[in-house]
């Protein structure tokens, strides 16, 4: 469809520009504590991460998985697309922010510290979410109606897929599942219109 095409366009201009002119101060980042963790660390965390993250959304929101997982999966391969949408722009709004602020002269060990809490709650949250719902659609298919018992499945799943891939991969796995769960909800309120999007965050 052309509006998707537009998505992507602009999800690419808005992402991929101001980004690279902005990315410079998060070098203060260290990308060697994940890849240099042992593998079952890497594991667990992300079995946790997915669990926690994943059981705070069914607490708070259980009662709108129906609709999520139905969106998501009316077309995975659009949920995926719209998931990594999601999970960039996110990244792009808390980086460009950190990125200002170290501009105004904040200090940069606190607002390094704030950043990275922020952004990787965002993410977090934004997997949890999916993992739900990959969960709940799995477990509905296999007629079982428990979001916890998809939660725990699809979780344990994606640790051991970290587990046994290189890091890389393992982490696109892990990327990868919550995008499908993600996508689908995201996909549907762009396409809203103002009155749904307002019934749905009600």
């Amino acid at each position: 469809m052309l509006f998707n095409r537009v998505i992507l366009q602009v999800a690419a201009a808005v992402v991929a520009g101001p980004l690279f002119q902005s990315v410079a101060p998060l070098q203060a980042f260290d990308p060697s504590v994940v890849f240099d963790a042992p593998a079952p660390t890497r594991a667990v965390v992300a079995f946790l991460a997915s669990v926690v993250f994943g059981g705070l959304v069914i607490y708070r929101y259980g009662d709108r998985l129906a609709t999520a997982v139905e969106a998501s999966a009316k077309s995975p391969i659009l949920s995926i697309l719209y998931g990594f949408i999601a999970y960039g722009l996110v990244a792009f709004v808390v980086i460009y922010a950190y990125s200002q602020l170290v501009g105004l002269g904040v200090g940069v060990s606190l607002v390094t510290f704030v950043g990275a809490v922020v952004l990787g709650g965002a993410l977090l949250s934004l997997g949890g979410l999916g993992f739900v719902v990959v969960g709940s659609w799995l477990a509905n298919a296999a007629g079982v109606r428990d979001p916890w018992l998809g939660l725990l499945g699809v979780a344990l799943g994606a640790a051991v897929a970290v587990l046994l891939l290189p890091v890389v991969f393992g982490a696109l796995v892990w990327f990868g599942v919550a995008a499908v769960g993600i996508g689908g909800p995201v996909r549907r309120w762009i396409h809203a219109d103002a009155a749904e999007r307002r019934a749905e965050e009600h």
